[in-house]
């Protein structure tokens, strides 16, 4: 029973660690594409920044893409040993980003 919910637990992970992989490479691509809007609007300079901001969040997503999830929990574990308390006001960000979200959903469901 261990064994098959430990395999479930990975999975889901490997999941969702597939996800954010696509979701991170999408913001990218987005930032990348309003790059040369911004050339035009404001200037050169702000469509250089948001080309310099893509390929850094697309690195991201290629490192993140190639360590396991295995390699990935212990990274997180070191941050959190490193910065206990840079990680507890990211978990605290999260956790309010992620009661706004159920909230607003909750309110979809009022109106419908």
């Amino acid at each position: 029973l261990k064994d098959k919910a430990l395999s479930s637990a990975r999975s889901a992970a490997t999941d969702g660690k597939s996800k954010a992989v696509e979701k991170v490479g999408g913001v990218s691509k987005a930032i990348q594409a309003s790059a040369s809007k911004l050339d035009e609007d404001v200037g050169q300079t702000y469509g250089d920044f948001a080309r310099s901001a893509a390929k850094s969040i697309d690195d991201i997503a290629a490192q993140l893409d190639a360590k396991d999830i295995d390699e990935l929990l212990e990274d997180a574990k070191a941050f959190v040993r490193k910065s206990p308390a840079i990680a507890i006001g990211i978990a605290a960000a999260l956790g309010f980003a992620a009661s706004r979200v159920v909230k607003s959903g909750l309110d979809l469901d009022d109106n419908v």
